[in-house]
């Protein structure tokens, strides 16, 4: 009878042991991280480069062309025409876009003036992706 109360204790302590082991479950991985923002890099067209501009109308019309990848979100861009003489404001506007090409036109200006235009890009889910470009344009007839 001994014999038989001590298998049965036996049995019952390895049936124990086996039902409480831990079963290994594979992790679940972590989700991938968004992908990062590209720096925002534009053109002007047409590009006055380093030398002054001319606008055969009262305003100059031109376009921005983002060359980086656009963000989700979009970008604002901010245009600021001011005098070269006495760096007053002429003009300020901003445009939201999703677009990569943006068209866009000064203010008002007179014949006999240099002005200083400068075009502001920040995405709109990055505030600091920015970037930034001036030139002078002057007014021809």
């Amino acid at each position: 009878m001994h014999k038989l109360k001590s298998a049965y204790l036996f049995v019952g302590l390895v049936s124990m042991l086996l039902s409480c082991s831990k079963k290994e479950s594979t992790p679940t991985p972590p989700p991938p991280p968004p992908p990062a923002e590209e720096n925002l890099v534009f053109s002007i067209d047409p590009d006055p480069g380093t030398s002054t501009g001319v606008a055969n109308a009262e305003n100059y019309n031109f376009a921005v062309k983002i060359s980086s990848k656009l963000p989700t979100s979009g970008v604002r861009l901010d245009l600021t025409t001011k005098k070269e003489s006495d760096n007053s404001t002429v003009d300020s506007k901003s445009i939201e876009s999703s677009t990569s090409d943006i068209s866009v036109s000064t203010g008002k200006l007179v014949v006999g003036t240099v002005y200083i235009v400068k075009v502001t890009l920040t995405s709109k889910s990055k505030s600091t992706n920015t970037a930034s470009k001036e030139f002078k344009i002057a007014r021809k007839s």
